[in-house]
């Protein structure tokens, strides 16, 4: 009994699918790395972008770079998305861009982190899902925490910035206890 003190009361949560769709120079893939949030860790999804293209291309956002401060929201459109689920990185704690307290007290400087991504170049950032964030179970959609873009960028062939709001759906669902 003393070794379920605590656990009974806590509901640990799956992710079952993640789906990617972008029609841009860059692609975008998500991998579930670790797909169980239970008590004794989060699930982690890996994130990585590519630059398809031959030539090279600058990648633009605010925080961390490539990708930013990126939640788990309800619903793709921004109005109706509703309370999000932080994606957490230890790279926020470290970044002189991001006040990051705790998951639910954080922050970023609109400072744009501008750098290039070489022609054919991969960058991956892994992700944490952490269960006690968790509001609801369902089809949820990445978007950028601050800005629904999840990056800006430009090529050589642009006047300005772009901004990359791929598709990025992540199934969640309740995982049964004992």
């Amino acid at each position: 009994m003393v070794s379920l003190t605590g656990c009974l009361g806590a509901t640990e949560y799956t992710i079952t699918d993640v789906q990617t769709e972008t029609t841009t120079p860059l692609g975008i893939s998500v991998e579930v790395v670790e797909p169980n949030a239970v008590i004794e860790h989060p699930a982690q999804l890996a994130f990585t972008v590519t630059n398809k293209q031959e030539t090279p291309i600058e990648i633009r956002n605010t925080g961390i770079w490539p990708f930013g401060l990126l939640e788990l929201v309800p619903s793709p459109d921004m109005q109706d998305a509703g309370p999000g689920i932080i994606l957490w990185t230890d790279r926020y704690e470290g970044s002189r861009y991001v006040d990051a307290e705790s998951r639910q007290s954080y922050g970023v400087e609109s400072t744009p982190l501008v750098r290039t991504l070489g022609a054919g170049e991969t960058v991956e950032e892994t992700y944490d899902v952490h269960g006690s964030d968790i509001i609801q179970t369902e089809t949820m959609y990445v978007r950028g925490r601050f800005e629904p873009p999840i990056l800006k960028y430009t090529t050589e062939q642009n006047e300005g910035w772009d901004s990359l709001l791929p598709e990025i759906t992540v199934e969640l669902s309740k995982k049964k206890l004992i």
